[in-house]
C-alpha cells in the first residue's frame, strides 16, 4: 500500500489525565458512519466547467491511476497528522506544473511541496476552497474539483472522490477523529448527499464516486462541483480535504492519484469562560470539590449554559454512580444525572443543564462528588450556546485519598 494511502484504524484514547493537566474534548455523540461501497454506476455527475478538447483515444486504461505531476509551493496552514502529500495542481497541457492562483479572497491554493513529475497519470485541483481558507462553522461552502488526464497514451476510468481526513476539531475523538456534518455532489440530477463527510476508518469512502465514474480521452478534464456543511458541534482546527482518483470499482488503491487542501475552521459564535475559582479540596468517597465559574456568549446568554466533566486516569475503575454533580440552583444544590460522553468523561447531560440553567445566569456553582479513588482526576468546565461549545477551562481539585 502506497505511504499516502492512510490505514485508518480506531485506537482508543487514553484518558489519562493528572490533577493538574486537563484533557481538551467535547460533549456531541458520535455520528457519521460510513456507508457501504456502490457498485452500481449512474449519471456522471455534472461538468461547471467545459471539457477540454479531447485527444483521440489510445489504448484502454490500465487498471489503476498514476500519481499525477506535483509542484512544488509552500503552504500557508499546517497540515493534520494524518495528511499525506497531495498531488500536482491543475496544469495546462504539455507545460510544466505551476502553482494554483489565488482563490477570490479567500486564500491561496499553495500546494504542499511534492514529488517531481511524473509520465501521464491523473491531475487533480482544487478551485474556491485554497490552501488556509477560513470555514465557519455551520455556513455552506462551494467548491469545484478538476480531475485532468495527463497520460497521453490513452483514456483514463476515474470515480471522483472527496472527504475530509481525520479532524482535531471533531466533536469526539476516543475512536476516530471526524468531522461532523454534510458533504454533496453535483450530478446531472441534481444535488446528491454523500455518506459522510470524513473519510472514517476505513476505504469505504473510496468507492462513493463509482456511481458518477467518468473516462478521460488523453488530455481531456472534467470539473465536478461539491457543497459542504461543518457541523456546529465542531470545534476549531486544521482540516484537510482530500479529493481522489481511484479507479471504478478498484480492488486495490496503490498508486492512486490524489489532492489535499488544509482548511481553517472558525467559529464566531463560541461561548468563552472568563473566570474559574479554586476549587476546595476533594476527599474520595468523602467531601466534594466545589468551584465557580463564569460564562460570555458573543449571540447573549439566551441560549447559554454550562457544561461539567471529570476525566479520571483510571476510567475503566470509575462508572457514572460513582461520580455525583450538582448545581446550586437559587439557595438549593440540585444533582444532576451523569453520563459518559462520547470522549469518556463523566459529567452532567448538556440537554438537562440546559433546561435548569440556560438563560438565566452566566455565573455557575457547582460540586463534583467521586465516590472512590481510582487516580488523579481533572474535571473540566464549558459551556454551549445554541450548539457552539466554548474551550474547556481546567479545574484543578487537590484529591486526597
Amino acid at each position: 500500500m502506497n505511504a499516502s494511502v492512510i490505514t485508518r484504524i480506531a485506537k482508543i484514547v487514553p484518558l489519562a489525565v493528572v490533577a493538574a493537566i486537563g484533557a481538551a474534548a467535547c460533549t456531541s455523540p458520535e455520528t457519521g458512519s460510513q456507508a457501504a461501497p456502490t457498485a452500481a454506476r449512474s449519471a456522471a455527475p455534472a461538468v461547471s466547467a467545459p471539457a477540454t478538447p479531447a485527444a483521440t483515444p489510445a489504448a484502454p486504461a490500465p487498471s489503476a491511476p498514476v500519481t499525477s505531476a506535483p509542484t512544488s509551493a509552500p503552504t500557508s496552514a499546517p497540515t493534520t497528522a494524518a495528511a499525506a502529500a497531495p498531488v500536482a495542481a491543475k496544469t495546462p497541457k504539455a507545460q510544466a506544473p505551476a502553482a494554483k492562483s489565488p482563490q477570490s479572497g479567500t486564500g491561496t491554493t499553495a500546494p504542499s511541496t511534492r514529488k517531481p513529475a511524473s509520465a501521464g497519470g491523473i491531475g487533480i485541483t482544487f478551485d474556491g476552497l485554497g490552501e488556509g481558507r477560513r470555514i465557519q462553522v455551520g455556513d455552506k461552502v462551494s467548491f469545484s474539483v478538476t480531475w485532468k488526464n495527463n497520460d497521453s497514451s490513452g483514456s483514463r476510468q476515474v470515480a471522483p472522490v472527496v472527504a475530509t481526513q481525520q479532524y482535531e476539531g471533531a466533536p469526539c475523538s476516543m475512536v476516530l477523529a471526524m468531522a461532523e456534518g454534510t458533504l454533496e455532489r453535483k450530478d446531472a440530477s441534481g444535488w446528491k448527499a454523500l455518506p459522510s463527510l470524513s473519510q472514517g476508518g476505513g476505504m469505504d469512502y473510496a468507492f462513493t464516486g463509482n456511481d458518477a465514474a467518468f473516462t478521460l480521452a488523453a488530455g481531456e478534464s472534467r470539473t465536478v462541483e461539491y457543497r459542504m456543511r461543518l457541523d456546529v458541534s465542531n470545534r476549531p482546527g486544521s482540516l484537510a480535504v482530500e479529493a481522489d482518483a481511484p479507479v471504478p470499482h478498484a480492488a486495490s488503491f496503490k498508486d492512486m492519484a490524489k489532492s489535499v487542501v488544509t482548511t481553517k475552521v472558525v467559529d464566531d459564535h463560541r461561548p468563552v469562560v472568563n473566570s474559574v475559582s479554586d476549587p476546595s479540596l476533594l476527599v474520595f468517597g468523602g467531601a466534594p470539590t466545589e468551584f465557580s465559574y463564569t460564562l460570555s456568549s458573543p449571540d447573549g446568554v439566551t441560549r447559554l449554559h454550562p457544561s461539567v466533566f471529570l476525566s479520571a486516569r483510571n476510567s475503566q475503575q470509575l462508572s457514572a454512580s460513582d461520580v455525583v454533580v450538582q448545581a446550586k440552583v437559587g439557595n438549593e444544590w440540585k444533582t444532576f444525572k451523569t453520563v459518559q460522553d462520547c470522549n469518556g468523561r463523566l459529567g452532567v447531560e448538556p440537554a438537562e443543564l440546559a433546561d435548569t440553567l440556560s438563560g438565566s445566569s452566566v455565573s455557575y456553582t457547582f460540586r463534583v462528588a467521586v465516590a472512590r479513588f481510582a487516580g488523579p482526576v481533572a474535571i473540566e468546565v464549558g459551556g454551549v450556546a445554541g450548539g457552539h461549545h466554548s474551550a474547556d477551562s481546567l479545574v484543578q481539585p487537590y484529591s486526597k485519598g
